[in-house]
């Protein structure tokens, strides 16, 4: 089509032919075979003379306004991959989404203005690809070698809790085994357990163990499971930033500080997982990198939640 505007411009086929790199025999196959795809003359040539058809200057005219629209195209996409901008899909959990990324998100937004952000938060992953997620943050590294995963900082950790009254009624909790004894509130991982029991996995002074612990309530939910330690139901397991101020407070106290607990993985990472990108959207750039930013140097900013342990 641009060699086709080019003969039309310049009357000559050899003329055309040397700015496209041709020489005379290949640009003149080509308009036959143009001519033959529609099966209407397009040139008139002469040995001295190039003329266009009336079929011609009816293609010349349309092909001129659909050249410019690729070309405004090209322009509009380099300017969109240049700068982030259009919809941003995130996921994370519930409590992720409430303790990390809410008090970030007006910063980011006031940053990139062009980027319009769905955050949708649910307790359990989510597939990227199927639901059209760009990014999903999640606490711990998930393993999965098909997607991109970056390090945004390291978290709290997990720690065990339990109301004042709860310990006093049911006695103290000196080593792992003891929570055999307790009723333990636990979150249910992907429909296993179902007989109510949870794996709890510790590391301390005494080395590695892992227990099955259970309890009357099961929830996938981190704040009921607060409420329910605060309500002196039984002994829970969450991220410390999720009960650092009710600790702080003395409404909630620690159970087994000198051990390690968790129902997943000691890795207490906070990731960015998202799908590989030979050319990675400015958008998911942008918005990795300043969360991998705000989370390495979380003072001095509004609202800036724990990442560590007091």
């Amino acid at each position: 089509m641009r060699l086709f505007v080019r003969i039309a411009q310049s009357e000559s086929l050899s003329a055309a032919g040397r700015a496209f790199g041709l020489s005379p025999a290949s640009v003149s196959r080509r308009v036959n075979a143009l001519e033959s795809e529609f099966g209407v003359r397009l040139i008139n040539r002469t040995s001295r003379r190039h003329a266009l058809t009336e079929a011609g200057q009816l293609y010349l005219e349309k092909a001129t306004r659909i050249l410019a629209d690729i070309d405004a195209l090209a322009g509009q996409l380099s300017q969109h991959q240049a700068r982030p901008r259009g919809l941003l899909h995130v996921h994370a959990r519930v409590a992720v989404g409430h303790h990390f990324l809410a008090p970030l998100l007006p910063e980011f937004l006031a940053r990139y203005p062009e980027v319009t952000l769905k955050l949708w938060l649910t307790e359990e992953p989510r597939d990227l690809v199927e639901n059209g997620i760009d990014v999903a943050i999640r606490l711990g590294n998930a393993g999965e070698p098909l997607l991109a995963l970056r390090k945004l900082a390291d978290a709290s950790e997990r720690i065990l809790f339990a109301s004042p009254d709860y310990l006093a009624r049911h006695g103290p909790i000196r080593a792992p085994e003891d929570l055999l004894r307790h009723n333990c509130l636990t979150w249910p991982l992907d429909g296993r357990h179902e007989d109510g029991h949870a794996v709890w996995q510790f590391r301390g002074p005494g080395g590695r163990r892992e227990l099955r612990v259970a309890g009357n309530l099961q929830v996938n939910n981190g704040e009921m499971l607060r409420e329910a330690a605060l309500a002196g139901l039984g002994i829970a397991l969450l991220p410390v930033w999720c009960v650092a101020g009710e600790i702080a407070a003395g409404r909630l106290e620690r159970v087994l500080p000198s051990w390690q607990a968790t129902p997943t993985t000691f890795d207490h990472g906070i990731y960015a997982v998202y799908q590989r990108h030979r050319h990675m959207p400015p958008k998911i750039r942008a918005f990795v990198e300043f969360l991998a930013q705000a989370l390495r140097n979380p003072a001095g900013r509004s609202g800036a939640f724990p990442l560590a342990a007091e």
